[in-house]
């Protein structure tokens, strides 16, 4: 099953944004001889707090019981693929003459209903830690709004100067950090989407290794290796290489032999939240050398190599920042200024990946285009959104018809280029003229749309 619950996150938080700002983009404060008349404002934005707070109730309500059957169904997946895996990696050390038998206790089932009940309270306290973060990010969004609500007067009498900046300086902070409404123990917050990856993760793991110690269970092992892999985190690296003995899954007991419990290194910071290392079985007398560590060389790369993804992460929570501030503000000064910090934040991601320094095969890092984003979520932008990316693409119209008529003002080799090189870039350029003509009309609709809802 392939489901991206941390897109479905991003997706929901995206519409309670964008939901807030356009409320307020659509009912301004009426503007007076001697300012705005924030009371009338304000009075008429509390009505649709409260209208905002009950169609959200109602529309999340049945997206978020999807999502947890999902969660539900992703985390049984993975432990069943975990179960089965196993039994082939065992079935083949068999073949090669490794000695395992099947206990009494596993021919009659017995270690499949114990599976089975760690599986439902694996899922159910997922589930349940899910759902008080879904309640959160309500609760904040409705939060925000109010504070929001209050703040844009504030900062109108502190000479924010008009309606568009007042609302943008009482929105800034909120839409730079999103609606971050889970808190860690260390005091760190995230967004529902970044928690639901963590969260995600590191259940789908633990079902993984849940099933595949439930079949070395049946079978009577419990010695296991953490493997080796290049990416490994510093947090886990101690553990690398070595066999220990599973009494988390596994059953392991103490007497099972000369090594240390699994139970003992994850106290010490293995298996962490998010940990993207792994285990497998150890089979005496087949596995040659289980001792294998990292070279001083290796241990630098390792180094490296997450400070790297440090910063990768770090540059892909600044693009979301961009857009979320570029795509949101009313006052068109303050959505250039941010449209080109997303544009020098989408570059950084872009020359990583040209470099070689974010491995992007599942496109997991491919730079947000605002533009591109933007339009397959119109019904959410606001009037001012709309009628300033009808004027980008007005801009980006006229640029490519001057390629046209001189197509050496874009590409100096132009004469140097094969003839149907050249009639392709034509065609690609009057293509891109057509999708932003029509990207134009999209908007032009919308507008219109808005404008008669309003009356």
């Amino acid at each position: 099953m392939d489901y991206d619950v941390g897109a479905a996150f991003d997706r929901i938080e995206t519409e309670l944004i964008n939901s807030m700002i356009r409320n307020m983009d659509r009912h301004r404060a009426g503007e007076l001889k001697e300012g705005y008349n924030w009371e009338m404002w304000q009075a008429l934005q509390l009505k649709q707090l409260e209208r905002y707070k009950r169609l959200n109730a109602k529309k999340y309500k049945g997206k978020f019981k999807d999502i947890n059957n999902k969660i539900e169904l992703l985390i049984r997946q993975a432990n069943r693929k975990g179960y089965m895996s196993e039994e082939v990696k065992i079935l083949d050390a068999i073949k090669k003459d490794f000695f395992a038998q099947k206990s009494s206790e596993a021919l009659n089932g017995v270690f499949f209903r114990v599976n089975e009940r760690k599986l439902d309270a694996l899922i159910q306290a997922t589930v349940k830690d899910m759902g008080t973060a879904e309640t959160a990010i309500l609760r904040m969004a409705n939060d925000r709004y109010r504070k929001a609500i209050f703040n844009a007067q504030v900062y109108a009498n502190t000479g924010a100067g008009t309606y568009e900046k007042a609302v943008d300086m009482a929105t800034k902070d909120m839409l730079a950090a999103g609606l971050n409404c889970v808190q860690y123990k260390n005091g760190a917050r995230h967004t529902l989407a970044n928690y639901a990856r963590m969260a995600i993760r590191t259940a789908n793991k633990r079902a993984y290794l849940q099933g595949e110690g439930a079949k070395r269970q049946e079978w009577g092992i419990s010695t296991v290796i953490v493997n080796k892999r290049s990416g490994a985190c510093p947090l886990c690296v101690p553990f690398v290489g070595k066999v220990m003995i599973d009494d988390v899954w596994s059953g392991g007991k103490p007497t099972d032999g000369p090594y240390m419990l699994l139970s003992s290194a994850m106290e010490a910071g293995f298996y962490h939240p998010n940990c993207k290392d792994s285990h497998s079985t150890y089979f005496p007398m087949l596995d040659d050398n289980p001792e294998a560590r990292f070279s001083r060389r290796e241990l630098k790369d390792i180094e490296e190599d997450y400070r790297q993804e440090q910063l990768v992460n770090y540059a892909d929570r600044q693009v979301k920042k961009y857009m979320r501030l570029a795509g949101n503000s009313l006052d068109e000064g303050n959505a250039y200024k941010y449209e080109r910090k997303l544009n020098e934040w989408n570059q950084v991601v872009v020359n990583r990946i040209k470099n070689g320094i974010i491995d992007d095969t599942e496109g997991s890092f491919l730079p947000m285009d605002l533009q591109l984003f933007a339009e397959k979520d119109l019904k959410n932008q606001s009037s001012n959104s709309l009628r300033r990316s009808i004027r980008n693409f007005e801009k980006r119209i006229a640029e490519h018809e001057h390629y046209i008529e001189n197509p050496i003002s874009h590409c100096p080799d132009w004469e140097t280029k094969d003839p149907r090189r050249q009639q392709g870039l034509i065609k690609h350029w009057q293509k891109e003229i057509s999708n932003f003509k029509e990207s134009i009309q999209n908007r032009i609709d919308e507008l219109k749309e808005i404008v008669s809802n309003d009356l």
